[in-house]
Formats: C-alpha cells, sequence, structure tokens
C-alpha cells in the first residue's frame, strides 16, 4: 500500500506547518506528515517552511534573525483564515511529540543544526517512524555525520541515477516526479538499486492520483491527501 505523504499537512484547508494541518491531514487519511526544519537566532527548532516570516506569519525578517520568544509570540493563522487566528509557529519538539504515535514524519531541513535534530528525534524514540532530506548539501553532510542510521530521501534530480542514490547520498528512498514514475524501467531500476519509491504530484486530478496508486510506489508526497485517500480505497475495493 502507498503511504500518503502530506506536503506541510493538509496545506489546501489549513494553515501549512501548523498543528491544524497536521491534525486535518491525518483525518484525511495521511500516513506521514511532512514538515520543514529552521532554527531561531537563541538556537531553538522551528517548524516553517520560508526562510523569511513575512508569507505565513504577521512577523517579519528571517527566523534565523528572531528570537524564540519573539516568534512564539506570531501568529502563524490569521493570514489564511479568521478561523486559524492564534494558531502558532511550532517549535520541533512539540510538534513531533504531538505527531508521535500517530503517524509517520518526513523532515525536510532548510536550515539547523542537525545534530540536535537527530538528538531531539533520539531522545523521543522516534528514529524508525521518521525520514530527511535536504536540497542543501551542507544539511544533508551534517546528519549524514551525526546520524548515519536516520533514513534518508534523495531526489532523482540531484541524484541523478538511482544507482548512485544509495553509494553517494546514503539514501534508501528515492523521489521522482510522475513524469519520471512514467518513464519505461525506471522505478524498476530504484528496486533493483534497492531503493523505495516516493512519488511527488502536488495537483489534484483524480486520474494521476489512480494512476500513482497502481504504480505501486511506496510513498505519494502530495497536497491532497483527502484525493489520494480515496483513489487509494476505490482501488482497495476493486480487488476484493
Amino acid at each position: 500500500m502507498t503511504n500518503i505523504v502530506s506536503h506541510r499537512g493538509a496545506n489546501r484547508f489549513a494553515p501549512e506547518n501548523t498543528f491544524a494541518a497536521a491534525d486535518l491531514a491525518l483525518e484525511q487519511g495521511a500516513d506521514y506528515i511532512e514538515l520543514d526544519v529552521r532554527e531561531s537566532a537563541d538556537g531553538v527548532l522551528y517548524v516553517l517552511h520560508d526562510e523569511g516570516l513575512e508569507r505565513t506569519t504577521n512577523g517579519s525578517g528571517p527566523l534565523g534573525h528572531a528570537l524564540s520568544n519573539e516568534i512564539d509570540a506570531l501568529d502563524a493563522g490569521a493570514w489564511y483564515g479568521a478561523a486559524f487566528k492564534g494558531a502558532v509557529v511550532p517549535r520541533l519538539d512539540a510538534y513531533l511529540e504531538h505527531l508521535r504515535g500517530r503517524c509517520g514524519v518526513y523532515l525536510e531541513l532548510k536550515y539547523c543544526d542537525p545534530a540536535k535534530v537527530a538528538t531531539l528525534v533520539r531522545r523521543l524514540g522516534m528514529t524508525r517512524e521518521t525520514f530527511y532530506f535536504s536540497f542543501s548539501e551542507e544539511m544533508r553532510c551534517g546528519l549524514q555525520a551525526v546520524a548515519p542510521e536516520f533514513r534518508k530521501m534523495m531526489t532523482l534530480d540531484i541524484g541523478k541515477s538511482p544507482s548512485l542514490v544509495a553509494a553517494l547520498h546514503h539514501a534508501s528512498i528515492i523521489e521522482v516526479s510522475v513524469e519520471q514514475m512514467r518513464r519505461p524501467g525506471l522505478l524498476a531500476a530504484c528496486r533493483a538499486a534497492g531503493l523505495e519509491v516516493m512519488a511527488f504530484y502536488p495537483g489534484d486530478d483524480m486520474a494521476i492520483h489512480r494512476e500513482i496508486v497502481t504504480a505501486g510506489v511506496d510513498y505519494i508526497n502530495l497536497d491532497r491527501p483527502d484525493l489520494f485517500a480515496a483513489a487509494r480505497g476505490e482501488t482497495a475495493l476493486a480487488m476484493c
């Protein structure tokens, strides 16, 4: 069965990377919550996608320039809708504790101290239910140095070839686009390389959701867990 990875939570229905978005994604059928990690000026880990605070909070400037007491006082929900007014920028420790035992977690390291992330995840006993990625080579190398046992993901675009993903990038999961997934023989090559496969699809087309279900990938990273859960359920019923 393909695991649903909800990108920043149910971000089409609630403000991204908030407790509300995570809870709603789980209600909609998500198996994993994807989140983004950044670090404040005084060394506190937070869940926020952008470098700057402007788009998703009532703050301004880079999160990395702000102190934790300033970030904790921000509103991360009013921008999305009045119903979410007062939502906080989650601290990573609180967010992981909120999700622990309820789902898996995919952590994308935007910019932070990988050692702090590793220490937190180990303390919470969440090593087996998490996996990791970063577009930053500095973050990827830093995490590998302090947590070689953690499960890691690599995109095909960065990894260049399924045959190189484990050897050069220490990853056991490869992410492919829908177009790459359709390439004849590519999924078989990923399997031959011993990799789990995660497709990425941010759209709403039910036909594509059904196509991904039948492709048999291990994970789908998406914005609409509700649609994929429906497509997954349809397929399961058809096979009964």
